[in-house]
């Protein structure tokens, strides 16, 4: 029905990984659907969990006889990547009524067992009406600086997603667990100020950091799904049906301002934590006379200092979690960091120095 070269059969495959169950309830959602994409009679592959749509045109020398079928994604991955690099791939019905394909590669001979096109379900067709171009650079380091703060508590379902929403001059992206919060703008024009805040899953936002080029990319917004036009890859994604929190109410007005090496004060953290317990991982930090002073104890295993230098006139006593800290140095774009602090009960803000100003990650305080 088909022949395809090994490389565009794993293109066509490479979002399987990210999307496909291996042990879904539903047969046909673990296979991966082979088609003609309407009139223009290119050949695509689609694969789907029902929340999360995939489908990549690839090329190939498609026969008149073509009919769509399904077969098994993961297993059709795994043959496909122990072929010879360099290897055409024949795709051949068994028979009249399409029980099955056969793979024929060199002297290798694979046959699949197939499930009807018919079964296999469609996310598209929904109306789109809000679309903007998005450059795949900026998205792809927007992305990357807040899905570190995405909750992982079920209960708390609209915090498993990145907030999505139009701001004055461009695009909004914002995360959070309820103890740390990552918020990143993108410099856009012509974004539509009425399409609604989203909030995009996580799930969807791993797959699109590994496909994002660095052009344009075309995102269209409804109330409950999103569209992204990756080249000739379209993703379309559930969104996640609930109210994000107003995150702007937690991001607090600091008295206390300081300057201090990103990099060298997320190694001294990491020196200190040695010694913390994975139940405690709280770090003091003193701010003092241009030292902040690092301390963590742990009864059962003992106690650490370190102190690095900061500029500024804060002095004051606060506590984090360690591994916060160092999650927020590791996406902040400088080596210098703005902290932005209050007493030792209120949030921190943290932002990279020479950075737009509404780039931030705010921490909240733990007792030491």
């Amino acid at each position: 029905m088909f022949t395809a070269s090994k490389s565009a059969l794993l293109d066509a495959l490479k979002l399987v990984g990210g999307i496909v169950e291996r042990r879904s309830t539903i047969p046909v959602l673990q296979n991966v659907l082979f088609d003609r994409l309407g009139a223009t009679g290119k050949l695509i592959a689609k694969v789907t969990d029902l929340d999360i749509e995939a489908t990549v045109p690839f090329s190939a020398a498609v026969d008149t006889d073509f009919r769509g079928f399904t077969v098994p994604a993961h297993l059709l991955m795994d043959i496909v990547k122990k072929l010879p690099e360099g290897a055409e791939i024949r795709v051949e019905a068994t028979d009249a009524s399409l029980s099955g394909v056969t793979l024929k590669s060199g002297r290798s001979r694979f046959s699949l067992q197939v499930l009807p096109p018919t079964d296999f379900p469609s996310l598209d067709g929904a109306e789109m009406p809000f679309a903007l171009a998005v450059p795949g650079t900026a998205l792809e380091r927007a992305i990357g600086a807040v899905r570190f703060a995405i909750s992982t508590e079920e209960t708390r379902y609209y915090l498993n997603g990145i907030y999505l929403h139009p701001s004055e001059g461009g695009l909004t992206l914002v995360a959070t667990d309820g103890h740390r919060l990552s918020k990143r703008f993108i410099p856009l024009e012509g974004v539509p100020q009425d399409m609604p805040g989203v909030i995009v899953p996580k799930k969807t936002v791993e797959v699109l950091l590994k496909h994002l080029p660095k052009e344009d990319i075309t995102l269209q917004v409804s109330d409950a799904k999103i569209r992204l036009m990756i080249g000739d890859m379209v993703l379309i994604s559930k969104l996640i049906d609930g109210m994000f929190p107003d995150y702007r109410r937690v991001i607090p007005v600091c008295t206390n301002f300081v300057e201090v090496e990103g990099e060298a004060l997320s190694a001294a953290i990491d020196r200190v934590s040695t010694v913390s317990s994975d139940r405690g991982r709280g770090v003091k930090m003193t701010f003092s006379e241009g030292r902040l002073k690092l301390t963590v104890n742990n009864p059962d295993a003992g106690h650490a200092e370190d102190d690095v230098p900061y500029g500024g006139e804060a002095e004051l006593e606060v506590g984090f979690n360690a591994k916060y800290v160092n999650d927020a140095l590791a996406n902040l774009s400088e080596q210098t960091v703005n902290l932005y602090l209050g007493d030792p009960g209120s949030p921190a803000v943290l932002r990279a120095d020479g950075d737009h100003a509404e780039n931030l990650i705010v921490l909240m305080p733990m007792r030491i």
